[in-house]
């Protein structure tokens, strides 16, 4: 056969070793000149987006269990390529045309074509953008060499296609989840008082939504916030078998039944909804609730300000607001005094047997209560303010908000840019709530202002349960 001179330096083929199928582990032989050979073009090439990318993909999960084969990138022309060479690609995806990020996209190298399955593009686009399985954007790059028998010579200048649109395959996951049941005599109207804690974060990076019911004895479902917004038994959720008492199991929809608690006390109730699985925990007789009775509201447990236990782990939080300095106060778990009533045991420490606590100044306090072993107590003066590209301080200076003793809210009238926000305290991020209006969580994420306006914004801290906000435009 011909031998034929290749223009560029072979380069080692490890290069390849990650990328794709066509793995050359060896160092190709240098090129040879013979006076009577034509050298091997290595101009003229032209490429395209294959068939499989051509067109809008929406991937499925039946393509990805079938690993189905998408045409990427397929060669439109060529110069004379010698007997028996191919161009072979090594190929990155990118969520924008400068690839400032990049993800390798293995593929398969074949009649001048690159081929990538549905599995490895939808984990491309899932790295790139995220789990959510929202339509995406992704440009492809390739490097391209020639390749002859043992011989792999890369031509120098990369190619970069697209856009291609990509939505990759993911669980419906929505903002909110309710309980429904014999708890609240199944009306799915009246839900409020049952909605399942989350982070505030983005729900595909954090699927996990937790409740603590007390007594909850009896069948349940899991309403997602369309059907509740839309007071619908449509999508309501539940597992394959009725009455099934199992701790643990898988959420499905079609054909959805109620699972079944058969003992009292507190129980908490956990979701994945990446995995559409739920898990149930019996934890029986416990506080959730550490009473703060004192001076500042007449000494009296039953109408106290509360702090909540959030996590089983006998380690409570909460705001209290203090109207003058010198305020004494205690803390009990009852509301009443038959229950057991802590008071200062000295250096930060609680004792049973200790007097009356107090504060220094007149505020708002962030109190932290742990009696998971010897009793400790931290305090924390807070001034809340507005942070973010939408508020006139940018994320670096705090818009102060006022806060008012008679109505317990704190509240500023501030211009809003569209953009988001957050509440943090004491200017700086120590302290800082976002998420659900309507259930803030510690760190969550940026609260989004679709119109750009000016609005009314407060923030409610009194019920330590579920802390929450509103946004009125004015």
């Amino acid at each position: 056969m011909k031998k034929i001179t290749y223009l560029f330096a072979t380069l080692l083929a490890f290069i390849l070793m990650n990328a794709c199928e066509d793995v050359y582990d060896h160092v190709a032989a240098p090129p040879q000149a013979y006076e009577q050979e034509a050298a091997q073009t290595v101009t003229g090439f032209t490429f395209a987006l294959g068939s499989g990318l051509s067109t809008p993909v929406v991937l499925t999960e039946e393509k990805l269990e079938a690993e189905t084969p998408l045409e990427a990138i397929k060669t439109t022309a060529t110069p004379a390529l010698a007997e028996g060479a191919a161009v072979k690609f090594m190929v990155e995806a990118s969520a924008t045309q400068d690839f400032t990020t990049a993800v390798a996209l293995p593929a398969t190298s074949d009649q001048n074509t690159a081929t990538v399955t549905a599995a490895d593009l939808n984990e491309a686009v899932k790295s790139l953008y995220g789990k959510a399985p929202n339509a995406r954007t992704i440009y492809l790059r390739a490097t391209y060499y020639i390749v002859d028998g043992t011989s792999s010579t890369q031509i120098p200048t990369p190619i970069v296609l697209g856009p291609v649109t990509v939505t990759p395959v993911g669980p419906v996951i929505e903002t909110e989840y309710y309980l429904i049941g014999d708890i609240n005599g199944w009306n799915i109207n009246d839900l409020a008082a049952y909605q399942f804690s989350h982070s505030g974060k983005d729900v595909y990076e954090d699927p996990i939504f937790t409740i603590l019911v007390n007594n909850v004895t009896g069948y349940f479902k899991i309403v997602p916030k369309s059907s509740k917004d839309a007071a619908s038994w449509d999508g309501v959720l539940g597992n394959p078998v009725d009455g099934n008492t199992a701790l643990e199991g898988d959420i499905i929809l079609e054909g959805a039944q109620a699972m079944r608690v058969t003992e009292l006390g507190w129980v908490k109730i956990t979701l994945n909804m990446m995995e559409y699985t739920y898990t149930i925990e019996l934890i029986g007789e416990m506080n959730l609730t550490l009473y703060v009775p004192g001076g500042h509201q007449g000494w009296d447990p039953a109408t106290a300000p509360t702090l909540y236990n959030r996590n089983f782990d006998f380690k409570y939080d909460g705001y209290v607001y203090f109207g003058a300095a010198g305020t004494e106060f205690k803390f009990t778990t009852e509301p009443s005094w038959s229950g057991t009533n802590y008071g200062d045991g000295g250096g930060g420490t609680l004792s049973t047997a200790g007097g009356n606590l107090k504060v220094d100044e007149a505020g708002m306090y962030k109190i932290n209560v742990d009696l998971s072993g010897s009793p400790v107590y931290t305090m924390v003066k807070t001034e809340w303010g507005l942070i973010g590209d939408a508020t006139a301080g940018g994320w670096d200076t705090s818009t102060p908000m006022t806060y008012d003793p008679v109505t317990g809210l704190w509240s500023v009238t501030a211009s809003l840019g569209s953009g988001s926000f957050k509440f943090r305290a004491n200017n700086g991020w120590d302290i800082n709530l976002g998420g659900a209006m309507n259930n803030l969580g510690y760190g969550g994420d940026n609260i989004s202002v679709a119109e750009a306006g000016t609005y009314l914004i407060t923030l409610d801290l009194s019920d330590s349960s579920q802390f929450k906000a509103t946004m009125t435009k004015q």
